[in-house]
């Protein structure tokens, strides 16, 4: 584990020549506000970052904290907000093409939306395009901004520029993604709707596990699609964050409250937290990366750049889970099989919302 100061001597060493383009789906607070912050300090805002979000005045507050870079020679560089609402695919499309049509690259896509639905514990309700409340920020989302805007990734990649993909939620564990109910709904259909609000719902329990296990899938699926890009998924751990809530209904409102107390004692600031997660986002050319809260590497796969990811169910290790390619991949919960089966569930989904 690095210490903080190693960290941020290493995000020193991020000096780039060109004006780099990030985009932060969810920068408008916790930890993708932090992320952003810490690369508009160490370029001394010569960047192009784009807070995506559904808060314009805390993103205003943001921007305006951002440092302004002076000199006639500094062109090129833009700090903006774009508002979204990330439980609609509907928004999040609009929002790709808009970014499509004016951006010629991104170097640095950062996808961290949550909010308060997919926060909850005690409630799984569905938005209103039929996803999981849960599932909808923490997974489809960021699958649809990732699949959208790929092909700016691959233009910053093909002027010899970093590329990389980034989402935050709980690498590291091994999550097995399971083969059936990809969407919860029999868990929603099944669950006890008059104690919602009342006392944790395993549902929405599951939805939580359950998006950890999908942002796996997501990231080996898009490594091995694009072996040229860097796809990391991350954990950001226990970070004090406005965010940061936890509800377990009033019943269990004693038993909260403790929680919280205990948790501060291993919390980190979000200021700390975004100099680790920066580094993992610095700390890489290309491949998959699942890397704990400290930006270290906890397994990795390089693809060869000729590679034609299939994820087809017919080579030996491919339902095994915590293997990609054949490899054995520690904190990773994936198996070829199962990912194959939750792109093509997670494309037939998207697909029929118009």
């Amino acid at each position: 584990m690095p210490t903080l100061a190693a960290t941020e001597a290493s995000n020193a060493g991020f000096a780039p020549s060109y004006i780099p383009v990030a985009v932060f789906a969810g920068g408008t607070s916790g930890v993708g506000q932090g992320v952003a912050e810490a690369l508009a300090r160490q370029t001394k805002g010569r960047a192009h970052i784009v807070l995506i979000g559904r808060n314009a005045d805390a993103a205003d507050k943001i921007i305006a904290g951002f440092p302004k870079p002076v000199g006639e020679d500094e062109s090129g560089w833009a700090h903006e907000f774009v508002a979204c609402d990330a439980n609609s695919m509907v928004a999040v499309r609009n929002v790709c093409a808009e970014l499509r049509l004016r951006l010629k690259r991104i170097n640095f896509l950062v996808l961290t939306a949550a909010g308060p639905r997919a926060n909850s514990l005690t409630e799984c309700g569905e938005t209103a395009e039929g996803l999981d409340d849960h599932l909808s920020t923490r997974y489809f989302s960021r699958y649809l901004f990732s699949k959208e805007l790929m092909p700016l990734l691959l233009s910053a990649r093909e002027q010899g520029q970093h590329a990389h993909l980034m989402t935050v939620q709980g690498a590291g564990f091994g999550v097995k993604i399971v083969s059936s109910d990809f969407g919860l709904e029999e868990a929603r259909r099944s669950s006890i709707k008059f104690l919602g609000r009342v006392l944790i719902s395993i549902t929405a329990i599951k939805a939580g596990v359950r998006g950890v296990a999908y942002n796996d899938g997501l990231v080996a699926w898009f490594a091995a699609q694009h072996p040229e890009i860097a796809a990391t998924h991350i954990n950001p751990g226990q970070v004090r964050t406005v965010g940061a809530v936890i509800e377990g209904g009033w019943l269990l409102a004693p038993l909260v409250w403790l929680i919280k107390r205990l948790r501060n004692l291993i919390t980190v600031s979000q200021d700390e937290n975004a100099q680790y997660m920066l580094h993992g986002l610095l700390d890489a050319d290309r491949g998959l990366f699942i890397r704990d809260m400290h930006g270290d590497i906890v397994s990795a796969h390089v693809f060869s750049p000729d590679h034609k990811a299939r994820f087809t169910g017919d080579s030996p290790t491919a339902r095994k889970a915590g293997y990609l390619n054949g490899v054995s991949m520690k904190g990773y919960g994936g198996s070829d099989a199962n990912i194959a089966a939750l792109m093509e569930y997670t494309e037939r989904v998207l697909a029929e919302i118009k």
